[in-house]
């Protein structure tokens, strides 16, 4: 009996050992996982460039990310898959999961880490509250960030952590990118302090305004914004001569070596004095030198002045160029007057780079540019053949104007004492094209800086005498329109289309924006001034037999408008539907099937697809059906079978009572819920009066503090239930401190008399 309880002991003993053993094990896992954080955000790119985050392995460790998800704030969004594949990231390194792997090595092309292309994208919101959740391949949260847009990153920056083991969702532990490339994938973040980071704070030439003979006076002001003190640097002074801002071996004027160590804070100066300077303009660059330095895109400022005459600063500034026309439009240059007075260009000349020595005078009479008002400089009067909203009154033309390279050049504005204004040194890849201008983006932004400019986007390729047309952009959200009703499959009498939705409270100008359609594309309007007001409808349809069936959309009415594009063409076997915006960027996509139609229809010819919630994911079969109207479509009108859940309590069923009998009226019912947790999982079960399960909505869904479901009135079998009370019960687990809620509630099952 005695050896038979010591050996109970020794085989309990045991089995707690293996269990210590499991649990030490799981918590080093988790431990492990949990040190991969999301380290930086591109949410607002700029078009072409796609959206990507970044992950960063804390740990000493390397981390298996295989079967890893993430998903945004958008409870109707999939969870995405980042990886089925075997992929570590190892100890103090970092990944990149992006929307479209090609795009982004395009955009950062000296990036040689793990970049993974996500199995599919939920696109970033750009203003409000945002999430980007990061779960291990068993499903626990690993790291979860809620970002805001004023935190920072905006216009094509990333938004960066400054301590990758600071607070997650703490808003001071994040801001915009500094980083020239205007993001820091695979590398450490410009707003990270560095152990080892020197930077030239200051780079300052004085007189701003010499005179032939003066001594220019050359100040540098240098500071360490490391961790450690730094020895061993160097400051080397440039002249660029060629002014392609590129400091050149050969145009080395001065290297100077300091002795002394710089403490980490502190700062250092530096002044290199050139006598007896002769006239024109000159460009100096400062670079400072530093073995060790972890960040280089610092180290570097460049200045210049012109020597001669009095500088005037007008604020007159090169707002569109127009270098690549199409024939009869000639070359143009288009200045504006950002400045609050009026200004005299009497005497004022331009140049291309050829010209620079030798400008174009481009007026020898007096003439005003108004403050906040444009001017045109062109070669010839074929400008006003090409352009119906151009003001003839704001252009002066220059027969001798510059003819300007289509791959690269100058453009550069003096005043009437022959000081340069202004200067753009642009390039092709800055944008511009064969018949499209190259536009301004600020006025507050440098005119040399490529990310300032912009192809055109307006619908006369270009807006000489009026604002650019990046200004006129309306910023659309994804689902601000939507696809909201598809005729695939129309009778012999009528065509296809598909009508889209104005569900945001915008009016979106749609100029410029796409319809895909499988393989075919159509430009959903080309009109200047195509606005759609919030609410509103548009039906884009093959051909005019549209109105056969639908005469009513002869009416002219604002809550509808109708456009013919005889490229419409839409499979019946199904296809997506995707619309975009004038920066290319997806608003809507939805792929169909003929199986979303309602079973109980014999014969789907003629009946459109409608969508059944304005509010719901696009792509969810349940949130589609057969058009209940007699006419088989409701083109230009609310949908037939449109339900809007317009209750307010913590679970609620609208409409209720509902008849799920197929006539498309309150086919469906539309179930509610608010929780108090941010996130949950969430069970949802129908129960029949004698407490049996007859149908579970969800069961342990991830969701947010509130959601919607579609209920269709059948058990889990597929069957229609009977006609009677139900209860829909609702649990749920707050996934972060483990707190339960529930509710309930009845709906009933109707039919008709």
């Amino acid at each position: 009996m005695i050896k038979l309880i010591f050996i109970i002991k020794i085989r309990f003993k045991i089995i707690k050992m293996k269990r210590i053993f499991l649990a030490l094990f799981l918590f080093a896992a988790l431990s492990a996982n949990s040190q991969i954080v999301i380290n930086e955000v591109m949410y607002a790119p700029i078009s072409p460039a796609k959206e990507w985050f970044e992950l960063y392995n804390t740990s000493s460790s390397p981390v298996s990310i295989q079967n890893w998800k993430w998903r945004d704030a958008a409870q109707s969004n999939p969870v995405r898959t980042i990886t089925v594949q075997s992929i570590q990231i190892p100890a103090n390194s970092f990944a990149v999961v992006c929307e479209d792997s090609a795009n982004f090595r395009s955009a950062f092309p000296l990036v040689t880490g793990i970049v993974i292309q996500s199995v599919g994208w939920n696109a970033l919101n750009n203003t409000g509250d945002e999430n980007v959740v990061l779960y291990n391949s068993s499903a626990v949260t690993v790291d979860s960030l809620t970002y805001n847009n004023s935190w920072g990153g905006s216009g094509g920056f990333s938004l960066e952590r400054k301590n990758p083991l600071g607070p997650t969702n703490s808003s001071s532990n994040w801001g915009t990118s500094l980083d020239p490339s205007k993001g820091t994938p695979d590398r450490v973040n410009s707003l990270t302090p560095k152990t080892d980071d020197l930077i030239l704070k200051s780079f300052v030439i004085t007189p701003s305004s010499p005179l032939v003979g003066d001594t220019l006076k050359l100040d540098f002001w240098i500071k360490n914004i490391g961790l450690n003190a730094a020895s061993g640097y160097s400051l080397n002074i440039y002249r660029d001569a060629n002014f392609d801002s590129i400091p050149d071996p050969s145009e080395l004027i001065n290297a100077y070596a300091f002795t002394s160590t710089l403490n980490a804070n502190d700062s250092t100066e530096y002044t290199y004095r050139i006598a007896g300077i002769d006239s024109g303009k000159k460009q100096y660059i400062g670079k400072v030198i530093y073995t060790p330095d972890q960040d280089t895109s610092n180290n570097m400022l460049l200045r210049s002045v012109t020597v001669g005459g009095q500088v005037v600063s007008t604020g007159m500034l090169i707002n569109e160029i127009m270098y690549a026309p199409q024939s009869p439009e000639p070359e143009w240059i288009e200045i504006y007057n950002n400045s609050g007075s009026a200004i005299n260009i009497k005497n004022w000349k331009i140049a291309d780079s050829s010209s620079e020595n030798s400008p174009i005078t481009i007026t020898s009479s007096d003439r005003i540019v108004n403050a906040n008002d444009y001017l045109v400089i062109a070669k010839n009067s074929a400008i006003l053949s090409v352009h119906t909203i151009i003001d003839s009154s704001k252009i002066v033309y220059v027969s001798s104007l510059p003819t300007y390279n289509n791959d690269k050049d100058k453009v550069i504005i003096f005043n009437n004492a022959s000081v340069m204004v202004d200067e753009v040194s642009y390039k092709s890849q800055w944008g511009g094209s064969s018949r499209n201008s190259l536009e301004r983006i600020s006025f507050t932004r440098p005119s040399n800086d490529s990310t300032n400019w912009i192809t055109s986007l307006d619908c006369e390729f270009s807006t000489p005498t009026r604002q650019n047309s990046f200004a006129n952009i309306v910023t659309a959200n994804r689902n601000d329109l939507i696809v909201n009703e598809i005729m695939f499959d129309p009778l012999t009498t009528s065509c296809e289309w598909f009508e889209l939705y104005n569900r945001s409270g915008k009016y979106l100008n749609l100029n410029g924006w796409k319809a895909s359609m499988g393989s075919y594309s159509v430009n959903i309007f080309d009109n200047c001034n195509y606005v759609l007001k919030p609410g509103a409808y548009l039906v884009v349809a093959a051909d005019t037999t549209l109105y056969n069936r639908f005469g009513y959309l002869h009416t002219a009415d604002s809550s509808y408008r109708v456009t013919i594009k005889s490229s419409v063409s839409l499979s019946n076997s199904g296809a997506l539907i995707k619309i975009t915006d004038v920066l290319n960027n997806t608003v809507d996509s939805v792929y169909y099937s003929p199986k979303w139609h309602n079973s109980n229809i014999a014969d789907t010819k003629g009946y459109s697809l409608e969508r059944i919630s304005s509010e719901l994911n696009g792509n969810l079969p349940s949130n589609w059906s057969s058009c209940a109207d007699l006419l088989g479509g409701t083109p230009g009108k609310r949908n037939s079978i449109f339900v809007q859940n317009n209750k307010e309590t913590s679970l609620s069923v609208y409409p209720n009572p509902f008849s799920p009998d197929g006539d498309g009226f309150e086919d469906f019912t539309i179930i509610k819920y608010k929780l108090k947790a941010n996130t949950s999982q969430v069970r949802v079960k129908i129960f029949d009066v004698k407490g049996r399960v007859v149908r579970t909505l969800l069961n342990n869904q991830f969701s947010g503090n509130e959601s919607q479901i579609i209920f269709d009135g059948k058990d889990d079998s597929g069957n229609k239930l009977r006609i009677g009370i139900y209860v829909v019960y609702l649990e749920a687990v707050d996934d972060h401190g483990g707190t339960l809620e529930q509710t309930k509630t009845t709906v009933v099952v109707a039919a008709k008399l």
